[in-house]
C-alpha cells in the first residue's frame, strides 16, 4: 500500500510540474471605477454589463468558457474568466472582444492557465 501511495504521489507531482499547455487562459478583470458595484450601476454602465453577461453566455455556448465568477473582495469587486483558446493571440482576441473591456468599463490581464482538478456539478441544490 505504501508503494502505491508513493507511486501515486510521484505521478501527481510530475503532472503538476508540467508546463502549462497554453490552451487555457485566465482573465482577471476589475472595474475601472473604484466604487463600482452591481448595485450602483450608472445608466451608461447598465447596458454594458448586460452585454458583458451576454458575451460570456455566448462563449459558454461556443464551448470556450470554462468558468466565470466574481470575487467580493473588501478592497473592491473583481472577477475571473477562464477560457479555452488555441494560443495567447486567440485568448487576447477573446478578452479584447468583451464589451466591458472594449468600452473601458473593465480592465484586466490575460494569463496562461491550466485547470488541474475540477469537480463536475452534481444534480440538486448547491451546498
Amino acid at each position: 500500500m505504501r508503494r502505491i501511495l508513493l507511486f501515486t504521489l510521484l505521478l501527481s507531482t510530475a503532472a503538476l510540474a508540467q508546463p502549462a499547455p497554453g490552451r487555457q487562459f485566465l482573465f482577471r478583470i476589475e472595474p475601472v471605477r473604484p466604487d463600482f458595484s452591481l448595485q450602483n450601476l450608472s445608466e451608461t454602465e447598465r447596458p454594458i454589463v448586460a452585454q458583458h453577461a451576454a458575451y460570456l453566455k455566448s462563449l459558454t455556448d461556443e464551448g470556450k468558457l470554462i468558468l466565470a465568477g466574481q470575487a467580493f473582495d473588501p478592497k473592491g469587486l473583481w472577477g475571473i474568466i477562464i477560457v479555452n483558446a488555441p494560443d495567447a493571440e486567440a485568448a487576447n482576441a477573446i478578452f479584447e472582444a468583451d464589451p466591458a473591456i472594449k468600452s473601458k468599463l473593465f480592465r484586466g490581464v490575460v494569463i496562461p492557465f491550466r485547470v488541474v482538478f475540477t469537480r463536475l456539478p452534481q444534480a440538486g441544490p448547491n451546498p
